[in-house]
């Protein structure tokens, strides 16, 4: 008598080929609307608190354990005109044996709360690259992160131009949203251009 054998097939886990950092979250009851309001209260907080109640420093030497200390880091006012940057998309333009192209999709949102759309090809960011190199001074370059490199021979395969486009958003927003380095001319003029 032939016995059968039932094989269940293997499951597989839908994230197995992922590279990224996978944090779950368990679901224990968090009450969403709560934490939403514990934030918009946490924020009006820190928006109220003024330099006048700043409590005095004591008068002895500086202590690493104080807990009046008030850092100004970052607290003024930057003179760059980005609030936030990102790459949405890319596109192919052109046939590739015609001189075909990538083009990012750069989405600008100034302090104004206006929203540039900067269709930039990777050349244009190696311009760009350039024209901070010769114009800011020699203190000031190693806050330029280095571009992502070329790839003549993956250039148009999908995986590729997603992972430059995610390292161009990085770099980007590194000098866009730099405080010294997003006001400076040569950046208008890229954002414009």
């Amino acid at each position: 008598m032939p016995t059968l054998v039932l094989s269940m097939p293997t499951p597989t886990h839908p994230f197995r080929n992922t590279e990224s950092l996978l944090v779950v979250i368990p679901d224990d009851g968090i009450d969403v609307e709560a934490e939403a309001r514990l934030y918009d209260e946490l924020c009006d907080d820190q928006v109220s608190i003024r330099p006048s109640t700043r409590p005095k420093s004591p008068q002895g030497p500086p202590s690493i354990f104080s807990r009046d200390i008030w850092l100004n880091d970052n607290s003024g006012t930057s003179l760059a005109f980005a609030q936030n940057v990102h790459i949405a998309g890319w596109t192919s333009v052109g046939d590739k044996l015609g001189g075909a192209y990538v083009a990012y999709d750069c989405v600008i949102h100034t302090k104004e709360g206006t929203i540039i759309h900067a269709h930039k090809r990777y050349n244009d960011f190696v311009l760009l690259y350039d024209a901070l190199k010769h114009s800011l001074p020699k203190h000031q370059h190693h806050f330029i992160p280095a571009l992502p490199p070329k790839s003549p021979f993956s250039r148009y395969r999908a995986a590729f131009v997603d992972r430059r486009r995610r390292q161009l958003q990085y770099w980007l927003s590194a000098v866009l949203l730099h405080p010294e380095i997003g006001a400076c001319q040569a950046v208008r003029w890229w954002v414009m251009d």
